[in-house]
Parts: structure tokens; sequence; C-alpha cells
């Protein structure tokens, strides 16, 4: 496989489905066509609107996409996939509706052992980050540039206080979030920050945060390409 071929369609895929995106900050609700999932979960306008520029932009390719947004194929037929593209086009679907802020674009190549490439697009901050075998973590601006012009992020050794990301709606107690390695350290030794989407993964990734736990349930294609970004360090 050409990973830096693929890096590079995924890259332009969620540089192109964060500019759509940004296109509908300023929209008022009724434009953005809000209506609620089998799940209970929003989708509007603008997911659907980033969903079909990034398959399209992913094409090249000849891989298979799984969206969020798209059609799931049988399990009968993916299972015999040896790649596919994971793909959220709105991550932090209600943090954008509700306050059009803590949202990312989400894209990951995954293969028989999980994701290969991924690739987290914040397009309010302005940046794309990237993990690949290949480079390694990046952090890219969203404008057009080659696949090798990131910034490499190789974060310092954690120190105390340790910063601990969960969700937004995050309701469990500290001792709850940690891993069993941790739980006899004392709350002190943590600071807690809760925000939306897969940005958690790109701070821990830029060495800005330590640690991300959540208790609820995760969607594959809300952590798929935040986990590829740090299996690349």
């Amino acid at each position: 496989m050409d990973t830096l071929g693929m890096l590079g369609l995924a890259l332009n895929a969620a540089r192109q489905g964060a500019r759509v995106l940004m296109t509908y900050l300023d929209r008022p609700d009724e434009e953005l066509v809000i209506r609620a999932k089998r799940d209970g979960t929003p989708v509007s306008a603008a997911d659907l609107a980033s969903h079909r520029v990034i398959e399209v932009a992913l094409a090249p390719s000849g891989i298979p996409v799984i969206s969020e947004e798209g059609e799931l194929p049988p399990y009968a037929v993916r299972k015999h996939w040896p790649y596919y593209w994971l793909v959220d086009p709105l991550d932090g679907t209600a943090a954008f509706l509700q306050q059009r802020r803590g949202f990312a674009v989400n894209i990951a190549l995954c293969g028989p052992e999980g994701p290969i490439i991924g690739v987290v697009a914040d397009p309010l901050a302005g940046w794309v980050y990237s993990g690949s075998p290949i480079l390694g973590v990046q952090s890219h601006t969203l404008q057009p540039a080659p696949v090798a012009s990131g910034t490499p992020l190789r974060p310092l050794p954690p120190q105390r206080p340790f910063r601990l990301l969960t969700s937004s709606t995050e309701r469990a107690p500290l001792p709850d979030l940690l891993p069993a390695h941790l739980v006899h350290l004392d709350p002190t030794d943590f600071t807690v920050q809760r925000m939306s989407g897969a940005q958690k993964f790109c701070l821990i990734a830029a060495g800005e945060a330590d640690l991300h736990s959540r208790t609820g349930p995760y969607m594959e294609w809300d952590c798929a390409a935040g986990d590829g970004l740090l299996r690349a360090q």
C-alpha cells in the first residue's frame, strides 16, 4: 500500500470537510435542517455536506468508505475488506449545533489490526493533525500543502499535575476515570478538563494533555482517527 499517498488523500479530504463545516458556522438553525437519527443523536445539513465532499475526496483510493452519515454495508460484505476508511464528517455535532464550537473532522484508514492512518481536523483552530507509520504524528495547517511539510509533534514526558481530558457530558468521579495503575495517586495529582469531540486526542498527541478517559459508549468513527494519531507516536 502507498501509505504516503493514502495520507495525502486523507489530509485533503479532512481539509475539504473542515472548509465546508466553516461555511455553516454563521447559518441559523433553520438552514441547518436539524433532525434526529434513529439513535437519538442529531444530524444536520453540515454533517451531510462534509460527508459528501470527503467521500468524493477519498474515492481515488478505491478503498471502501464507512461514514457515520453514509449507508453501512452489511457485515457479511465488509468483513472481507482488507482496508476501509472510517469517517466522522462532523465529530461533535451536538456541540456544533449548540455552540458552533467543539467539533472536528475524523478520518482513519483501518486494516486488520486497526487504524493505520489517523487524521483529525480542528476547523476553528485552523489545524489538521495526522498520524502515520511513515511520518509519525504531525500538525498541518488547513491550507493545501505537501504531505511531508507538517510539523512533527514529539510531546515531553508527562509531569504532575497530570492533565486528564474527558467528555463534556461525563459525570463519573475521578477514580472511575483512571486506569488501574494510577488510582492510588492523590486527586490533586490531576487536573480534569471536559471537552467535546476528537480534539482530546490532538491535545494528547501535541503534549498538551496526558490522559483521555470516559465511561460512556464510544462509536468507532468517534475514536479511530484519534487512535491512529496515538499509535503513530
